[in-house]
Parts: structure tokens; C-alpha cells; sequence
């Protein structure tokens, strides 16, 4: 697949992830565009502090709970995870309920990454992650080690 820039906001979230996890992601997004369904890219990879920061809102911060996610158990920390939002034809509005969410989602679940709409218990409808078929433990380990995970 050749490169193709998209707007800014899902590029600045692109470039966060590990070079494998954009060019699935590009892919990923190439195809829900293509099936005309208008996303942006909100999320890539967070770092611990945020990723706590997140977890705490709607416990022992204001907010709504949005995560069941601590620092270091989140794919968003291992560069291979990203958040989308579904907008409306002209991108101003985001349309967290349409039903092109989902389609979103299964057009990522058939290229073999994992959509967070189809967990049981914490459903988690905007958030795409590649499954390396490691732990969350391994992944902390060789992130300590500065080893690769993709």
C-alpha cells in the first residue's frame, strides 16, 4: 500500500505508534474512508504518566471512567493501539453512537487486529490494538529491556 497522508490530527496520532503499528493503522484507515465512513485518528501511543492520568479520571478524578486501564497495561503504552471517532460528513462533529463505529471496528477486526467493541465486561468501542501474541507482562519486560514488541 503507498503512502497517503491524511488530516492532521490522525497524523500527529499516527506518527506516535511503532513503524508496523502505522502501516497497519494507514491501512486500517485507507479502508474505512474508502467504505466512506469519515474517522479521525484521536489517540496513539500515550505514555505511563497519561495512561495513569486517564485511569484515575472517574475514580479519584473528575470524570467519566474511560479506561479499566493502568499505567503499563494499556497497548496505547507499547505503541500499538489507537482511539477513532467517527465524524460527521464535513469532520466538525463527532458522532460517538453512529453505527459507523462498529462498521469501523469489524473492518479492523477483518484485517486481524482487535477491536475494543467486541470486549466483554468493558466495552471499549473507539480503541483499535494490534495483538503481538505476547503478554502484557512481556511487553512490560522488553519495553524495560528497550526490546522490541512489533
Amino acid at each position: 500500500m503507498s503512502e497517503h497522508t491524511f488530516d492532521a490530527r490522525s497524523e500527529s496520532n499516527l506518527k506516535t505508534l511503532l513503524p508496523a503499528a502505522q502501516v497497519k493503522a494507514r491501512e486500517w484507515l485507507r479502508r474505512c474512508l474508502d467504505a466512506g465512513i469519515n474517522l479521525k485518528i484521536i489517540c496513539g501511543t500515550r505514555t505511563w504518566e497519561e495512561q495513569e492520568a486517564l485511569y484515575e479520571q472517574g475514580r479519584s478524578k473528575p470524570g467519566k471512567v474511560v479506561t479499566n486501564a493502568r499505567a503499563g497495561y494499556s497497548y496505547h503504552n507499547f505503541g500499538i493501539a489507537w482511539d477513532f471517532v467517527v465524524f460527521s460528513s464535513d469532520f466538525t462533529v463527532a458522532l460517538w453512537n453512529s453505527p459507523d463505529m462498529a462498521r469501523a471496528g469489524r473492518i479492523a477486526e477483518a484485517m486481524g487486529l482487535e477491536w475494543g467493541g467486541s470486549w466483554k465486561g468493558f466495552v471499549d468501542t473507539p480503541h483499535v490494538q494490534i495483538n503481538t501474541g505476547l503478554t502484557l507482562a512481556q511487553m512490560r519486560e522488553r519495553h524495560r529491556k528497550g526490546e522490541r514488541i512489533l
